[in-house]
């Protein structure tokens, strides 16, 4: 079988081994067939002990055949099937495990065998995870000399196999950890073990703690140079750093989890953690933890301040006098300009007034706000480029938001209304609800809220309903040209002047106004309170109905007269004998079909 093939077949197999515990379930992949279900507890032990020792000669030929093998491609692929051979001879001796406990509380089974089998290979699998752990960590140890010590090229080269190995550590620890957890399930004596993982642990979790800081302290080294962006070379050695960074930090929370297990301290090293990454994850809720982060970082900026105290007061009292004195010069040139315009004889707005005065105090204001953060060694030239370019570009794109706003500045500084009014802008009418630089929502009176751009009111005639406390209520109403003018004329005023939200100044207005096509109208005009405006409105037109009614007063609807003519149409042929025919005049123009459908 060549390379190429065994690698197929690898593939294909892990594959297999993904699926399977899928699509029929983990206790039918590894007891073969699904049929556990129809099996006692007898039966399935004796299988999954054959199935073992089957697998057990096929591990050995394998480790044989990996030995003799002197191809490195043809030795990874062997050593990647290995792997995930010995991971499945494990599981099934776990589920053996599983088996020979239930099988224990079940006197009709006998687990004798199983248990020795079971004992004897989770001794000899520890044995060798205990060998593997002994040599990964003299592995690192002797990566580390080399990196201390070597040349670049082999310090380099050892630092990328130091990360693999710490990795297989991960799996090693795992596996150690599973092995006693299953020997203790068969009572067997794990003491040495757990001695021997706990100090494991401290040991790694020591060594990968000051790795971590190490290579964190590096990349924040490699930040801190001038020009890093434009450094290529800088760049990878951030991202190799990055992502080493992630693995020792994976590996420190295997070590903290297990830790954790056998009730070892790991608040020092979880606050390492995030130190390290900052990365901040629900370790911070220990108490421990929290209080190491804080007392930690109240010591980085005592150091800091120790450090960069001095400058940095200088600093900023240098920043406070600059701006006070820009603030003295700002005042002391508002009064000149105030001055000044007050004894040109130049005709001008007290509002340009107003705008040239302030103006002149807030350019020399920013100017001040420059030149103060000048003196905090902030490069204020190119802030000052990439803030003009970034305004142009902005401008330019944000067009008509810019006019919007332009808009929204001049509603706000002449505040023809304002949030709360009623107003008839931009195609709209209703309540302000809310207002801004870019838009005014209005709120309609059936409870839409409508967003309205300000270039659409401002650029329109704004009518504001309720600017004013006051408002006057025009109504028409009609009666008949046979009806008592005097007598309506008092109904309306003594409708009037009854309802208690009609204000008496100013006074009513009742006027004989229009003699109308079908009704003689008047015109009503009382004045309200602006809030009342309505209540007026619907209250009066109520009462003024019922009032008429009362006093027979019509009050009439549209009408037309129509005047029927009869004459006699010229007989057909002289024939004098014809009907005779009905045209009807609608106001002596329309001519419209009569009852007898004759024109």
């Amino acid at each position: 079988m060549n390379v190429g093939t065994k690698r197929t077949a690898l593939i294909i197999s892990l594959a297999c081994l993904l699926a399977a515990p899928w699509l029929f379930g983990d206790t039918a992949f590894a007891q073969a067939g699904g049929e556990d279900g129809e099996k006692t507890l007898a039966e399935q032990i004796e299988e999954i002990t054959v199935d073992l020792d089957a697998r057990e000669k096929e591990l050995a030929d394998l480790r044989k055949q990996l030995a003799k093998t002197k191809d490195s491609v043809a030795g990874d692929a062997l050593k990647s099937e290995l792997m995930e051979k010995e991971g499945r001879f494990r599981r099934e001796v776990a589920e053996l495990t599983d088996l020979v406990v239930a099988g224990d509380k079940d006197d009709a089974t006998d687990t004798t065998k199983a248990r020795a089998l079971a004992e004897r290979l989770l001794t000899e699998d520890a044995n060798k995870i205990r060998k593997g752990s002994a040599d990964a960590a003299r592995q690192v140890l002797e990566l580390a000399e080399v990196v201390e010590n070597g040349t670049p090229e082999e310090a380099d080269k050892a630092r990328s196999e130091r990360d693999r190995a710490i990795v297989d550590a991960n799996d090693l620890l795992r596996q150690f950890n599973d092995s006693i957890g299953q020997r203790k399930l068969l009572s067997m004596d794990v003491e040495t073990d757990v001695t021997i993982i706990s100090e494991q642990l401290k040991k790694r979790a020591t060594f990968v703690a000051g790795y971590l800081q190490s290579t964190s302290e590096e990349i924040d080294d490699i930040s801190s140079r001038p020009g890093v962006d434009q450094d290529a070379d800088a760049q990878k050695s951030l991202a190799d750093l990055g992502d080493r960074r992630d693995v020792l930090a994976k590996s420190q929370r295997l070590n903290v989890e297990l830790m954790d297990e056998y009730c070892l301290e790991t608040a020092e090293l979880r606050r390492g953690i995030i130190s390290a990454t900052g990365k901040i994850s629900e370790d911070v809720l220990d108490k421990d933890v929290a209080v190491g982060l804080v007392e930690e970082w109240m010591a980085d900026a005592g150091e800091w301040l120790r450090t960069n105290g001095a400058s940095l007061v200088f600093q900023g009292v240098m920043f406070l006098l600059v701006l006070l004195a820009f603030w003295i010069l700002a005042k002391i040139a508002r009064g000149a300009v105030r001055r000044a315009l007050n004894r040109s004889k130049v005709g001008i707005s007290s509002l340009a007034k107003n705008f040239f005065i302030n103006s002149t105090g807030r350019l020399i204001m920013l100017l001040g706000v420059i030149i103060a953060i000048a003196q905090l060694g902030i490069e204020v030239g190119p802030l000052l480029a990439g803030l003009g370019i970034a305004g142009f570009v902005v401008g330019f794109a944000l067009q008509d938001t810019l006019s919007n706003f332009a808009s929204g500045m001049m509603i706000l500084i002449y505040r023809p209304f304002d949030v709360g009014d009623v107003i008839e802008a931009g195609g709209v009418t209703g309540k302000v609800h809310q207002m801004n630089l870019v838009s005014t929502m209005v709120l309609t009176f059936d409870n839409q809220l409508l967003v309205v751009p300000n270039n659409q009111i401002w650029g329109g005639v704004i009518r504001n309903v309720t600017h004013q406390d006051k408002r006057r209520v025009d109504m028409t109403f009609g009666i008949g040209y046979s009806d008592d003018i005097p007598a309506a004329e008092k109904v309306l005023a003594d409708v009037v002047g009854a309802h208690e939200k009609v204000l008496k100044d100013p006074e009513p207005v009742i006027r004989l106004h229009e003699l109308g096509d079908s009704s003689v109208n008047f015109i009503v005009r009382p004045w309200s309170k602006t809030d009342d405006y309505w209540d007026v409105y619907w209250d009066i037109t109520r009462e003024v109905k019922h009032r008429f009614d009362q006093e027979g007063i019509s009050i009439p609807f549209p009408q037309r007269d129509v005047h029927v003519f009869h004459e006699t149409a010229p007989a057909p042929h002289g024939d004098d004998s014809s009907p005779t025919q009905t045209s009807t005049a609608q106001s002596g123009q329309d001519v419209v079909p009569d009852n007898d459908g004759n024109d």
